[in-house]
């Protein structure tokens, strides 16, 4: 694990991750935030740095997003929301062929060692205790899915 400023990277897991299918196409990105001046802040500066940009309001918007066909490269995930938390998404992706090699970083206001693990456990790639800079966002996504083209 390597720390990047407030964010854990999971090296190990980074083996898995598979490259944007289109080089010239920007990364995608689905945000997954129950919180709707949060989503909107981080669609913002997601975008801003190049990213296409899919929203979800919970895990189960997420799911019900991705079954339908949604296809991106990394899904950004809050830990504590209503229907369907960020735990369940993570071990319903990991339990689905299609989705076991998306690439997801968790981020949570509750973040302790127990929940890091539990969260790394579950199948994420990395953690962003919040608050966390849009600069540590930026490189951890830049880091996962590599930099969109300018």
């Amino acid at each position: 694990m390597i720390d990047v400023p407030s964010a854990t990277v999971v090296w190990d897991d980074l083996a898995t991750v598979s490259e944007p299918s289109q080089p010239t196409t920007p990364p995608s990105v689905l945000v997954v935030e129950d919180e709707t001046s949060v989503r909107s802040m981080l669609a913002l500066a997601i975008r801003a740095a190049g990213f296409t940009v899919h929203l979800a309001v919970d895990g189960q918007d997420a799911c019900d997003q991705l079954d339908a066909g949604l296809a991106v490269d990394v899904l950004l995930m809050d830990i504590r929301m209503p229907r369907m938390g960020g735990i369940e998404l993570l071990r319903f992706l990991r339990s689905d062929p299609r989705f076991v090699g998306l690439p997801v970083i968790a981020m949570s206001a509750y973040s302790d060692e127990l929940q890091e693990q539990e969260v790394r456990a579950a199948g994420a790639v990395a953690f962003l205790p919040k608050p966390f800079t849009i600069a540590d966002l930026r490189s951890v996504l830049d880091v996962i899915s590599g930099p969109p083209a300018r």
